[in-house]
Formats: C-alpha cells, sequence, structure tokens
C-alpha cells in the first residue's frame, strides 16, 4: 500500500513554473517552495524549482494540491524570501507561472481531460493514435522590464514535408492557445512513434520573429520531436533584443 491523500472535486490541483527572464545557472534555481505556509519542494527533498522549469518533477502527470481559492506563494533563494504572493486558483487543474518575482503569477487553464473518447472531425488521423498536442505560452520581453507588445504566431512544420501549419491562434504576453493536436508520421517503423517538428514564430505583422542571439539578430527558429500520445506545454521566454536570449521550453504534461 502507498500513503495517499484523497483529491476533492472541490481542490485545485495545480503545477508551479518559474519562467523569469534571468541566466539559466543554479545560482538563480528556487530552494524551497512554499504553500500556504506548507513546504511543498525544496532541494532537499522534491527538488527545487530551476529556472525555465517547473515542480512537481520526477514524472509527467504530476500536480500539486491545494484549496480553491486564495493561495500564497512563498520562494526561498539562498536562505531568502524573494517571492511572496498571493494568486487565486480554482477547482480542477492548473498551470500557475511566475514570470517576474515582482508580479503576481499568471493562472493558465491546463485543458485537462487532453483526450476525448470521440475523434476531431479536423484530425484525420485520430483513429489510428497518431497525434500529439502542443499548447504554446507567451512569455516573450522585449526588453529587461518590457514585455514583447504585439502578438505571436506560433508555427509548425513536419520533417520531410513543406507546409507550415499554426499552433492555435496569436497570442499577447501572458496568453496560452489551445492545446492544438498535430498529427505525427511516424519515421521509425519499429517504434513508439515519433516525428520531428521545426518550429518558427510570426509576429503581429506576419513576418519571421527577429530575435537577439548572443551577437546579432536572427530569425527565431528551433525543433522538437514529437511522440505519439504526448501533450506539450511550450513556453517562449527570455529577451528579444539582449540576454539572456529568447527559448521556447518545453513541459510534458503527460
Amino acid at each position: 500500500m502507498y500513503d495517499m491523500t484523497p483529491v476533492s472535486d472541490d481542490d485545485a490541483e495545480f503545477q508551479l513554473h518559474y519562467m523569469e527572464p534571468v541566466v539559466a545557472s543554479a545560482t538563480n534555481y528556487m530552494d524551497s517552495v512554499f504553500i500556504n505556509g506548507t513546504l511543498y519542494s525544496s532541494i532537499d527533498g522534491s527538488g527545487s524549482l530551476a529556472t525555465y522549469n517547473g515542480v512537481p518533477g520526477g514524472g509527467v502527470g504530476r500536480f500539486f494540491r491545494a484549496p480553491a481559492g486564495s493561495m500564497n506563494i512563498k520562494l526561498w533563494r539562498k536562505g531568502a524570501i524573494v517571492y511572496d504572493k498571493d494568486v487565486t486558483v480554482t477547482k480542477g487543474k492548473q498551470n500557475v507561472i511566475i514570470y517576474d518575482l515582482n508580479q503576481t503569477p499568471v493562472v493558465i487553464d491546463n485543458q485537462f481531460p487532453y483526450w476525448s473518447k470521440t475523434a476531431p472531425a479536423t484530425v484525420a488521423n485520430w483513429g489510428t493514435d497518431s497525434v500529439c498536442k502542443v499548447m504554446f505560452l507567451n512569455f516573450l520581453y522585449e526588453s529587461p522590464g518590457v514585455p514583447y507588445p504585439g502578438k505571436l504566431q506560433y508555427q509548425g512544420i513536419r520533417q520531410g514535408e513543406d507546409e507550415w501549419f499554426n499552433v492555435g491562434e496569436p497570442v499577447g504576453f501572458g496568453e496560452a492557445t489551445d492545446r492544438v493536436e498535430i498529427i505525427l508520421h511516424k519515421t521509425v517503423y519499429n517504434s513508439s512513434g515519433y516525428q520531428r517538428i521545426d518550429y518558427r514564430i510570426l509576429d503581429e505583422d506576419g513576418n519571421e520573429l527577429q530575435k537577439w542571439n548572443g551577437s546579432r539578430m536572427v530569425k527565431y527558429s528551433d525543433y522538437w520531436t514529437g511522440y505519439i500520445g504526448r501533450v506539450y506545454m511550450h513556453f517562449f521566454r527570455g529577451y528579444r533584443t539582449t540576454s539572456p536570449v529568447c527559448n521556447v521550453s518545453q513541459w510534458t504534461s503527460l
């Protein structure tokens, strides 16, 4: 028997993410996470809260639990409290994103359950279970203290193909797309099923987004391997015009 605590239908379930644009090094990790005065995560226990990452870690599909309503978050770094904010959480699953230590977190609906037993009319290959899901979250800063002012369109293209597709609608700072189903064409026969997806971002004028790469401005581009049946969140964070440079961090929800 494993120890367990039943989750009430009225409880909030949440994952906590740290997306402040800082250097991704251990010196910026949060040593401890306290929720409503109780230790939920720590460097000596379930793990620290790393930059551009989240807790609880140690496997996909895990959530913390707290009573729905006002929730206090305290983050400790190197023996000092660096974050102390209240946020409202609701019953069900959600993602709480800290993007600025002086601001209240953004709460995003986790959009659980991830899969329906009924095939969506727009997904031709749903019956063969050849899809993954991606949600794009915009936490891009133009420069220190200045959120990117426009809306961003996330796009993908499957390896070996030549047609870009939209991953949701354009979203502004602190917003997220729906979880979008992406058809995957299995590239290795004797495998669980995966395919490389290249991504780009269009600005509000429909042009490919330019970003600082440490020495000059270049078009943003990246790729991730999508696995059949997986559900992902793509956090776009960092500065567009300076360092630390902007990039996408992937979080696997399922």
